[in-house]
């Protein structure tokens, strides 16, 4: 037998043993007594009596019992052996105390639960690989501009097409139709002919997209290169969802034609589940289908996403370095369209979370403070329960146990309770998860899918694992310290008792940097949800209705569908008025332009001019005061002169110091200065509805009469005097009646849309403000304890005061005073480290600043009352100690 062999089989032996050592204990116990036996009888030959026999037996033998433990640590495996005692040990001890074991695992299960919601979250988004082959080689690519505060907007087809072609530092680049830079920018098409018309979000692509990905299809194929272009064949890719949901799952699908938004379309492949592209909500695939023509000439407008795939070779920023040099060219060729027009390249996963990466960041953090807090907490759980068992290690150390062995069976009880948090912290992050979902996953980028996975799974054990070192190392080696038990007695309560108030004020600290932060969001929110939307949300319901280009083709085939819609609608019972825009508020602009001001010179002109069409009625609907000239009307067709109403924010910025009133009759033109211009009368001038956000300020906007200037799709807006759910069955009723195969999108109410733009504010402060809440409930649990510790430590001393004649009021005096001094020292700690660190919440904040005065009250007044409701049950119940018991005992 080789010696590895012989390692491996000696080694096999000492596991097994570790299963019967109960067994092995008694035969090795019998051959023992066997021989102690057969040596005893040789004695007695000899002379001695059985008694003496026995003895010298038991001499010559060596002690069996040593014999017994040098027999089992070379037959097993002792370090297992005496870990698998240690946590039999431990289990039996935390049984002993349920009370301790239940706060303590409690108070772990909501660190570890914290923490582990907040990585599924983070890791969903930040962390979790894309379904891409090699996605970090995927980046995004955006036109920047300072002349129009671009950083990251989408990018026209004719600048595509010229990145595309002169690049050397990409495999491929390709493109994707993204009408607005919120969201996916994804629209929709209408699938019919399976059942009631059903609306599908989809998405135009250039032909070569899924190779950039590297996605390849579950059945059937993806796009070609010249499916880019108009006239080819009129083909889709279907997402994983829409197969199963819509087609039953059909293995035949691959071929199959089906009709969207009036046009037939072949099916040509169908995409495995869990990929996505921008955005989870897109469930098909089409060819942009653009003309040639479009990749040559059109600069302007900008409305295409562009990714590309870098050679594996090539860095980011040597990337970056070349396209900033093809931008150069291209602003030295085309000065009209590309002035200043620069690039800016983002990993592909680092772009999608753009928006989110922030507050995640902060979220982060956060939950690592509450983590510290928590196992500061049950640290100080720890040594309260340590001072009791100072006779217990006592024993145990004058029975022979080292401090190495006492420290480590102190530690493997942390790792008991840590594990058993752990997991319970687990259910907490899966309830969590649950709730999250249900109630705030407007704040959940569209890509990102939480779940508990293996990663998420695995970071749990890693917190259950960290926690019992962070927490559990003092109290052990406090406890397992070594020396005469007088001595241990004399100095035992006083070191618990400066550790446990070192650790008070630790986590005061700790607690008033997140109640800060807390403050901060709610504060921040209450000024956002003050914002005036420009508009009144009550009672009113929108929905976004596209007409199909194959059945209405022309502008006055739409122009009379959406009337006769917003007729019908009109007519309905309870609805008080109807309107309709291309652009809902709050959800974006849907395309923006340069405008000229009648009278400038030939090089002045206005640049992100926001454009929407609305109906007559769209301002009376949404409740946007007219502050001068007059609304549209009937009138304003394509066969009258081109008029406009501008917002306020225009008739300010474009005609400075002219007041108000004095704009209408004035006119613009929707290009820069030149010979031919379109001049467009304004007639009225409204109120600023916000477009982007509450916390943006609304850009300058011209509106178009639709009769004039018309977009499709239009998002009606329904006012009406009864509740949503009847009113909107009744406008189902009306659009079907107009055509049967129209389906509504985007149905919520004005009160929703409001709701919606403040999702992600609303999910952090509510995240942040249930941390800052915990992390005061816990540090008011630790300020109690200690206090309580410090009462019954004191209670002769107490009792002796009283029976002196001190006065209860001075007893309860002094006992608050003993526990706010660590949560004055926290406090001024905690505010001193919150003040530089809030500073990186500026960007997150709106209507305030990080340096807050009425902030930092709130927060110490929170903290305040905490301490004080903690310290006012020991403090009363030290001024009820009986003075004659304290002396009997004394």
């Amino acid at each position: 037998m080789t010696p590895i062999a012989a390692k491996l089989l000696a080694l096999a032996s000492r596991f097994r043993a570790l299963f019967i050592s109960r067994r092995l204990d008694e035969d090795f116990g019998g051959e023992v007594e066997a021989h102690l036996e057969m040596l005893a009888e040789d004695y007695v030959r000899r002379g001695l009596t059985p008694e003496q026999a026995r003895r010298a037996a038991l001499v010559r033998f060596g002690g069996p019992m040593q014999t017994m433990e040098d027999h089992r640590e070379r037959r097993s495996l002792p370090f297992v052996e005496t870990t698998l005692q240690d946590i039999r040990y431990g289990l039996r001890s935390l049984r002993k105390n349920p009370a301790f074991a239940a706060v303590a695992v409690a108070t772990l299960a909501i660190g570890i639960g914290a923490g582990t919601t907040v990585y599924s979250v983070v890791g969903a988004i930040l962390l979790r690989p894309l379904p891409y082959q090699r996605p970090n080689e995927l980046v995004r690519i955006f036109e920047r501009n300072p002349l129009r505060n671009w950083t990251r907007n989408v990018a026209s087809p004719a600048n595509y097409a010229d990145w595309r072609k002169q690049n050397s530092v990409f495999t491929d680049v390709a493109a994707y139709e993204q009408f607005t830079n919120i969201g996916s920018g994804a629209g929709f098409m209408y699938l019919t002919g399976q059942g009631e018309p059903q609306a599908v979000t989809s998405v135009g692509v250039t032909g070569n997209l899924f190779r950039v990905l590297g996605a390849s299809p579950l059945m059937g194929r993806t796009f070609t290169d010249d499916e880019t272009f108009e006239g080819k064949a009129r083909v889709t890719v279907i997402g994983y969802g829409l197969w199963q949901s819509a087609f039953g799952g059909d293995p035949a699908i691959v071929g199959r034609t089906v009709t969207l938004s009036g046009r037939t379309f072949d099916v040509v492949g169908v995409m495995p589940r869990g990929f996505f592209f921008p955005g989870k909500d897109v469930q098909l695939w089409v060819p942009v289908a653009y003309a040639p023509a479009a990749f040559t000439q059109y600069r302007r407008p900008h409305y295409l996403g562009v990714i590309a795939r870098r050679k594996p070779d090539v860095s980011l920023a040597r990337a970056a370095s070349e396209m900033d040099a093809i931008a150069r060219r291209l602003e030295e060729q085309y000065p009209d369209t590309n002035t200043k027009m620069g690039v800016r390249l983002e990993g592909f996963q680092d772009s999608l979370a753009y928006e989110s990466r922030p507050a995640l960041l902060l979220l982060s953090a956060a939950v690592a403070l509450l983590f510290l807090i928590v196992c500061v907490n049950v640290a100080n759980l720890q040594l309260g329960r340590g001072a009791t068992r100072g006779r217990e290690l006592a024993i145990r150390r004058a029975l022979g146990a080292g401090g190495t062995r006492l420290l480590r069976q102190l530690l493997t009880e942390s790792l008991i309770l840590s594990v058993a948090g752990g997991a319970l912290g687990l259910a907490v992050a899966a309830f969590a998860r649950a709730v999250l979902l249900r109630y705030a996953a407007a704040a959940i980028p569209l890509f990102a899918d939480v779940r508990i996975d293996s990663g998420v799974l695995f970071f749990t054990v890693a917190l259950s694992l960290m926690a019992p070192v962070i927490f559990g190392i003092v109290p052990a080696f406090s406890s397992a310290r070594g020396g005469p038990i007088t001595q241990r007695a004399e100095s035992s309560s006083r070191e618990t008792h400066v550790l446990r108030t070192l650790l008070v004020a630790g986590e005061v600290a700790l607690s008033i940097v997140l109640v800060v932060g807390a403050v901060l969001f709610a504060r921040s929110l209450a000024r956002l949800q003050d914002v005036d939307p420009g508009f009144d949300p009550d009672h009113a319901i929108t929905f976004k209705m596209t007409l199909p280009p194959a059945r209405y083709r022309d502008a006055p085939a739409r122009y009379l569908a959406f009337m006769e819609i917003e007729r019908r609608l009109r007519e309905q019972p309870g609805v008080r008025a109807v309107g309709a825009s291309s652009t809902l508020a709050l959800r974006g602009s849907t395309w923006s332009g340069d405008t000229t001001v009648e009278g400038r010179g030939p090089t002045d002109y206005e640049r992100e001019t926001l454009h929407a069409s609305v109906t007559p009625t769209y301002f009376s609907a949404m409740g946007i005061r007219l502050l001068a000239g007059r609304p549209f009307d009937e009138h304003d067709l394509r066969s009258k002169p081109e008029v406009a109403i501008v917002n306020e924010s225009l008739a300010r910025s474009y005609f400075r110091g002219m007041p108000i009133a004095d704009v209408v009759g004035r006119r613009i033109a929707y290009d820069r200065p030149s010979a031919r211009l379109n001049w467009v009368t304004i007639v009225g001038v409204v109120a600023d509805e916000k477009q982007s956000g509450l916390d943006r300020p609304a850009g300058p906007t011209a509106y178009s009469s639709v009769g004039q200037r018309q977009q499709n799709p239009l998002t009606f807006v329904v006012r009406t005097s009864i509740d949503p759910e009847p009113a909107l069955a009744a406008v189902r009723a009306q659009v079907h009646a107009v055509d049967k195969d129209l389906a509504l999108t985007d149905v919520a109410t004005l009160d929703d849309v409001v709701a919606g733009s403040m999702a992600d504010v609303k999910f952090r402060t509510g995240l942040l403000s249930a941390f800052a809440g915990l992390a005061l409930l816990l540090a008011a649990l630790g300020i109690y304890g200690v206090l309580a510790y410090f009462v019954s430590q004191r209670a002769r001393e107490i009792g002796i005061r009283l029976a002196l004649g001190a006065q209860p009021s001075g007893v309860f005096r002094m006992v608050v005073q003993e526990g706010l001094l660590p949560v004055a020292a926290g406090a001024v700690i905690g505010i001193a480290a919150a003040v530089p660190l809030t500073a990186f919440m500026r960007s997150l904040l709106f209507g305030i600043q990080p340096i807050d005065p009425p902030t930092y009250a709130i927060a110490l007044g929170l903290l305040a009352a905490s301490a004080a409701a903690a310290c006012a049950l020991p403090a009363r119940r030290a001024t009820r100690v009986d003075p004659l018991v304290a002396l009997r005992e004394e």
